[in-house]
């Protein structure tokens, strides 16, 4: 309750800031731009309107829990971008029109909220720009396409996070979009000189994608990747105190480690989670009892991703619904692991068939009403099983 207060004060500080100083920009860039009294009212009116839809979509979008990357409390980096760009709209107008970088304005307000929040903001700083430009409809048009064009290809990018495909899109699309609205108006014949703005304007924006984004992919996608790295080591300080505690915990946490690791990566979920999860689920016994409060504040002191603590909880607070496919996962490979070492435990030379066993445990837990509303499909538990099947051989090192 009190990290939720803290959260809540939080978004509302920042979020009124960015409020007051988008008006503030509004404000002096009429102000540059020598535009008179009702000009200045009006832009501040509609650009302090419009951010405040910008505040109400990504508030909305981070309650509801749509982001599309993780860009949950990270309200001000999205407002130093949003006040960025609201700050070049203040100056492109000194700019040749075919030579603004709007692609790139949209595609990171997009990518550092989401694609609602993100085309709402790109298109505030346009209409200012376009505004102080001598209000050309076509020219919004032009920029308004393409960035939209922007923020959909680029809301499709996974953990791979490969580029080149949604960045030759966008690039293609703004082309179009110059030539369509910029060229073929251009005075005379078409000729060589008029494609040079153009196309200082799509080597610009190609450039600063390929650096925003890269810094993008190191402070959102992949920061996690040193984390994980080093939490899913076996000789991580904690599994090394669970080695100590118990060696049986310690094996049965590796074990059920590889194999969840197996199949979320064959289907293609976020495997250094669930690995995670799978080494920890039973960490809490370092401090007595396994249960979620105990859990909960070792992955606060060791600092775990917030997706390994989402994938805990689910698997160890009783009173969560598991939901995710990773935690299923986890669940499945920990149910298997645990019965194939009780029943090496009764008979260390038993011949099992692990096949029926692993259908038998399919089978089980499926009767049951713990899978309930979730989102595994039955192509992805079939496929699941499958794999459980195919690692037999590894069984053997249970014994």
């Amino acid at each position: 309750m009190e990290k939720n207060k803290r959260q809540t004060l939080k978004r509302i500080i920042i979020f009124g800031l960015m409020f007051i100083i988008a008006g503030i920009i509004a404000l002096a860039g009429t102000l540059l731009h020598k535009g008179e009294m009702e000009e200045m009212l009006r832009n501040t009116v509609m650009v302090m309107t419009g951010t405040g839809m910008v505040i109400f979509s990504f508030a909305t979008e981070e309650i509801n829990e749509r982001f599309t990357y993780r860009n949950e409390g990270r309200y001000g980096r999205f407002s130093l971008m949003y006040l960025g760009g609201l700050l070049a709209a203040v100056f492109l107008p000194y700019l040749p029109v075919s030579g603004w970088p709007f692609l790139v304005i949209f595609v990171l307000l997009g990518v550092f909220s989401d694609a609602a929040a993100g085309m709402m903001a790109g298109s505030v700083c346009l209409l200012l720009a376009v505004h102080f430009a001598g209000g050309d409809f076509a020219i919004f048009w032009l920029y308004f396409v393409s960035g939209v064009t922007g923020i959909l290809v680029f809301s499709t990018l996974t953990e791979e996070f490969r580029v080149m495909l949604p960045m030759f899109i966008s690039l293609a699309v703004l082309m179009l979009c110059l030539t369509a609205n910029v060229i073929l108006f251009a005075p005379g014949k078409l000729a060589a000189p008029q494609f040079l703005i153009p196309g200082v304007n799509l080597l610009v924006c190609c450039i600063l994608l390929l650096i925003s984004l890269k810094i993008f992919s190191s402070a959102v996608i992949h920061r996690n990747r040193e984390k994980y790295m080093e939490i899913n080591d076996p000789e991580f300080p904690l599994l090394v105190q669970l080695k100590d505690m118990s060696k049986e915990e310690y094996y049965h946490a590796v074990h059920t480690a590889y194999l969840s690791d197996r199949i979320a990566r064959r289907l293609e979920l976020d495997d250094a989670a669930t690995k995670a999860c799978a080494y920890y689920h039973r960490i809490g016994r370092l401090r007595g009892e396994n249960t979620w409060e105990n859990v909960a504040a070792i992955c606060n002191e060791y600092h775990f991703p917030s997706n390994t603590k989402k994938i805990l909880k689910e698997y160890v607070d009783e009173s969560e619904k598991v939901v995710s496919r990773e935690t299923i996962i986890v669940l499945f490979a920990d149910c298997i692991v645990s019965s194939i070492l009780y029943l090496f435990e009764k008979d260390p030379a038993a011949q099992l068939d692990y096949a029926q066993l692993i259908e038998t445990v399919f089978q089980k837990k499926l009767e049951t009403d713990e899978l309930w509303c979730n989102e595994i499909s039955l192509c992805q538990i079939r496929e699941m099983k499958k794999i459980f099947i195919e690692e037999k051989l590894y069984y053997d090192f249970l014994r």
